[in-house]
Formats: structure tokens, sequence, C-alpha cells
């Protein structure tokens, strides 16, 4: 499946400050959380980034064994009130669709023509999907006391796909996705099913019907930033639904347990998470009448 440039919510200026730069500076761990950090040249299709590594290095192996990654992009500057740049946490995927692949590595020779014909053989390419975005422009924050040690970032949180949780909570659901792709029409979830997972949409859009008296019922449209499958799993109950793909989408599902761990973490001491449960259950009630 070819990866659907992705229709994020990120403002054109930093779309073009994403496409100027060459460099990234990608931080990846081990699976028993060494960290690592290197230097490499990407592209971006919207926000969506692709860098290209050996197969075997110390980051392709650590981007296989845990998805779970973080970028910065910015340009040196001696005037710390001129500086730019984005820091991003993101899921990272190997392309393994040739037609992906083929549009990774077009994308390459076009912006560094250099690498022409080199990136044919024994080349791994690996696609980053945003989850959090961060745009620093202090030129933007205008005369602003400074920060500690005389230096103040400006920081913009351009895009989050997890804007409807708790920031708190944010890194705990980080280190408990695993991506999983679906085509058109796929189904997801199917109602009467056990509850195992909870899925937050990172590309793409689903629908939501329901089968009742012999009749389907359509209850929602859901897009990227949502988030589905929680209230069986809090009910302790089938699937009330069925969840289908209605184009090529991404998802990030959180396995039953670490959710309710998550959940059982929260609820009674998180406002913001007890406020979106109950925004949640009452869109459920609202469906069942409707």
């Amino acid at each position: 499946m070819e990866a659907e440039a992705p229709a994020l919510d990120v403002p054109s200026h930093v779309l073009d400050y994403l496409g100027d730069q060459a460099t990234l500076t990608l931080a990846t761990s081990s699976a028993t959380g060494t960290p690592h950090a290197t230097t490499l040249t990407y592209v971006n299709d919207g926000p969506v980034v692709y860098v290209w590594t050996r197969p075997g290095t110390s980051t392709a192996t650590n981007m296989e064994q845990n998805p779970v990654v973080a970028f910065a992009i910015d340009e040196y500057t001696p005037d710390w009130k001129d500086t730019k740049g984005i820091q991003a946490t993101a899921r990272t995927q190997v392309v393994l669709n040739s037609d992906e692949a083929s549009r990774a590595r077009g994308l390459f020779e076009q912006k560094f023509p250099a690498l022409a014909g080199t990136l044919e053989l024994n080349v791994s390419f690996f696609r980053l999907t945003p989850t959090q975005l961060q745009f620093i422009d202090n030129a933007a924050a205008g005369d602003k006391p400074s920060g500690y040690g005389g230096v103040e970032f400006h920081r913009n949180v351009v895009y989050s796909v997890f804007h409807d949780l708790p920031q708190h909570e944010v890194d705990t659901v980080r280190a408990n996705l695993q991506t999983m792709e679906f085509g058109p029409g796929d189904v997801i979830v199917r109602q009467g099913a056990p509850a195992d997972k909870f899925f937050i949409i990172v590309d793409g859009e689903v629908e939501v019907v329901r089968d009742e008296d012999g009749s389907q019922h359509d209850l929602a449209t859901l897009k990227r930033g949502q988030f589905f499958g929680e209230m069986a799993i809090l009910r302790d109950a089938p699937r009330m639904a069925t969840v289908r793909a209605k184009s090529p989408t991404t998802v990030f599902a959180m396995e039953r347990d670490a959710f309710r761990g998550l959940v059982g973490q929260s609820i009674g001491t998180t406002e913001d998470f007890d406020r979106v449960i109950q925004q949640r259950l009452e869109e459920i009630r609202q469906l069942g009448t409707s």
C-alpha cells in the first residue's frame, strides 16, 4: 500500500521550513533503551519524513526494534533570537512497498541530485510519521524576557495526534503504541467482538456503523487525531459498533491491558482525562438515541 500524503493541519510556513532544510538529527533507542543519535539527510512529503540508511546499521536496527523516535531540524545562527527549528516525535516504519520506495527515492534524487543512481541497492527507506511537531521561532516571539542562562526558545506545538489526551500521559501512551495499516473497506474492529485494543487515527478516515434489527446505522466518521475503542474496554463489554477504513488508513493501537493501566493511573486524579471520557460517554448516548 502506498502511503497517502497526509493532510495534517500543519501551517504552511512550517512545511516550507521542513522542505527547505537538508539534514535532521535522529534520536533512536535499542530494544533495551540504549540511546543513539545520528545526522541524516531527509526528504518530506508534507509533514511525513523519509530517511535512508544501510541495513544493519545501529540506526536501522533500532528503528526496526523500537519504532518510537525523535528528531530535530535546525540551522546555526550566532544570534539565538533568530533561532528557528523543528522538534518532533514520530513513529517510524521501514518502507516495504515498492511504489512508496520508488517515490521516496525520487524525492531524494530531486532534492539531492548527487544521489541519483546511488539508492537502488542495499538501502532501506524509513517513513517517519509525526505524533507531535513543535516549531521553534524565536523571531516570532518578539522581545521577551530571557529564560534560564539568558536563552528562551519560543515553541509552538503545531501538530499532535494526542491532542485529546492529557499532556503528562503522552509519553506513556507513545511507549505502548504499535502501528497498523488498513486498506479501504477493511474492518478494524467488528461489532460484538472482544475489546482488545484502543486506537488513534494517524492517517486516513474511518466510518463507525452499528447493526440493529437487521439494518445498519451510520454513527460517525472519524479522521486524523481522533480515537476510538476505549469505551468497550472501560465498560469491559464487546464492541458496540463496527469500524471500517474509508480510505488507506494508519492507526496507532494500544493493547487492552496497557490502556487499562494508563486509565487506572489517571481516572480520579487526572481531570482532563476524566473530561475526555465523560465527553465520549455523552457522544455514545447521543448516537444511541439519534
